[in-house]
């Protein structure tokens, strides 16, 4: 998951609640705002942004001892 999570949240004045989650690629940012949503209510709708569609990439570092 990204370093940085930011979640944009817009209230409209008839109630409706919008969330935009931002800086979290691919599908884990579901995981960000699931718990919003679930203390919101129904879900109208849901669009995924293009970092959604962005592949996670984990590093490994590796060193090698000099040798013999």
């Amino acid at each position: 998951m990204a370093d940085k999570q930011k979640m944009e949240i817009t209230i409209l004045p008839n109630g409706e609640v919008s969330i935009k989650v931002l800086c979290v690629p691919g599908p884990s940012c579901q995981q960000v705002s699931a718990a919003l949503e679930q203390s919101l209510g129904k879900v109208k709708a849901d669009e995924k942004t293009v970092e959604y569609y962005q592949e996670t990439f984990e590093t490994t570092e590796i060193t090698q001892k000099g040798g013999i």
